[in-house]
Order: C-alpha cells, then structure tokens, then sequence
C-alpha cells in the first residue's frame, strides 16, 4: 500500500474515509469476524508494523527503556517516543487495554493456549517475525 500525503487530502473526505473505516470495526460482531477483517484487509508488512507498536506499548508498560526496545524490536526512538504518547494520553483506557492483553498473555503462556496466528497458516509469517 502506498503511502498517503495526509494533508493533501480534503478535511471533509479524511473525516469520512476514517469514520467509514472506524463504523465497519465498530460493527464487526465476534473475535473471529475482527480477526478475518484485518487479516484480510492489511498485507503482512502493514500487520507487522501495527502489531510492533503493540509490542512497544508493552514493553513501555513494563518499564522497559528506550535503548532496550530499539535494539530488540529495530524501532526508532520517535515510533517509540509516538507509542508512549498514545499510551499516557488523555484516555487513560489505552494502558488499561495494554495491561489486560499483558495479563491474558501470562495467562495463556501457562495454560499451553495456542494463539489466533497457530489458528491462520496462510499468516504463519507473521507469527514468525514476531516471535
């Protein structure tokens, strides 16, 4: 996908091209009709860079510094610096999603839960770069 000049494009069009994209993801019923959508919407590389934005966001949570997680995820202190913003902005609900999806992690490493990605083979590369 290429990349889109965000200011070139018409206030009123931005406005309606992302409230469209928020309404369908707004409106999707079940874990798995989400899982499908994004799946099938983003290309590998596109999922990859969201998820590692995830990955700094936990990583951040668990005090992780900025060295630390540019070397280990090859991110650049701004992604890292633009991650740590989105957490601690205004929302307070971001840390709180963070730190929920941090302690179903822990509980599924115990437990031997297999992950959506061991549940989608055709994206099996992506569970590969992110391990």
């Amino acid at each position: 996908m290429s990349k889109v000049r965000f200011n070139k494009i018409n206030p009123r069009e931005k406005y309606q091209i992302i409230g469209d994209f928020y309404e369908i993801v707004a409106n999707l019923k079940s874990r798995k009709e989400v899982i499908d959508f994004f799946v099938g919407l983003f290309t590998p590389s596109e999922a990859l860079m969201m998820a590692r934005r995830i990955q700094i966001a936990k990583k951040i949570i668990q005090g992780r510094g900025y060295e630390e997680i540019r070397k280990e995820l090859k991110v650049s202190y701004q992604t890292i610096t633009k991650t740590e913003k989105w957490i601690f902005s205004e929302s307070k609900e971001y840390d709180k999603w963070i730190q929920k999806c941090l302690t179903r992690e822990n509980k599924n490493k115990d437990s031997g839960y297999q992950t959506l990605l061991d549940r989608y083979p055709g994206h099996r590369i992506l569970k590969d770069l992110i391990s």
